[in-house]
């Protein structure tokens, strides 16, 4: 079978192979309010990745209050605060929970590779950034951010965007 441009929700690609369009639950601004109202279904890009970046293909994910949030639009408009970083995606696709399978990697990552069951944290924040290359606590450093909140891509989405270092083995 040759490749899609997108696949079903359920309907699984070939290992390794990234379809240009996914599945996503997001937010835009004209939905916030209720989450179970603001929070839909869409198909949006899959999203590309960088030297230190995994795509995950989500197998599970989880709702917690960083979701509900994103949803109401407060007490952050998440869009907007992205869109001022410089990010232009006039959508959230969140979450902050995932497992999956690894399906593509960055050019810079060896800790992990396509096919690995993995688990991913919420941890995010700037590889280069002083207070991280410096030995600090990275969950304190300017940078920090929580992924599939402050960040787009997150695990409601068939092809989470993550960086390598939020990437663990799935326990046996």
């Amino acid at each position: 079978m040759g490749a899609k441009t997108l696949y079903d929700l359920g309907e699984t690609p070939s290992l390794g192979e990234v379809p240009e369009k996914m599945h996503a639950f997001t937010v835009r601004q004209d939905r916030f309010g209720e989450p179970t109202k603001a929070w839909q279904r869409e198909v949006i890009n899959t999203p590309s990745i960088g030297p230190k970046d995994v795509l995950v293909y989500v197998m599970a994910t989880g709702i917690n209050y960083n979701n509900v949030w994103a949803g109401l639009g407060f007490p952050v408009d998440v869009i907007a605060d992205r869109q001022k970083k410089g990010e232009e995606e006039d959508f959230h696709a969140g979450g902050s929970d995932a497992a999956g399978i690894v399906w593509a990697v960055g050019e810079d990552v060896s800790d992990v590779k396509v096919g690995d069951e993995v688990v991913v944290h919420s941890g995010w924040w700037e590889p280069e950034d002083p207070w991280v290359l410096s030995g600090k606590d990275p969950m304190l450093a300017p940078s920090v951010r929580i992924w599939g909140y402050q960040t787009n891509y997150g695990s409601y989405c068939q092809f989470a965007r993550a960086q390598s270092h939020q990437i663990k083995q799935k326990p046996k």
